[in-house]
């Protein structure tokens, strides 16, 4: 009964660490996932504040004397 016990130990920590890798690559994709849709929030606030810009530079261009 030694051996099955030992087989089942190593299949508990072979299962252990599956379920720890699942866990880490779920906290993963939800932390990189949040941070990357931050950061495409701030490009596109950025992207949309320099075609305002643009826009209005070249709408009313300052008049010469």
């Amino acid at each position: 009964m030694a051996v099955a016990d030992r087989s089942r130990s190593a299949l508990a920590t072979v299962v252990g660490w599956v379920l720890v890798a699942v866990v880490v690559w779920f906290v993963l994709r939800i932390a990189l996932g949040a941070l990357f849709w931050v950061a495409r929030g701030i490009v596109m606030v950025l992207l949309v504040a320099g075609l305002l810009w643009a826009y209005l530079a070249l709408k009313d261009p300052p008049t010469r004397r």
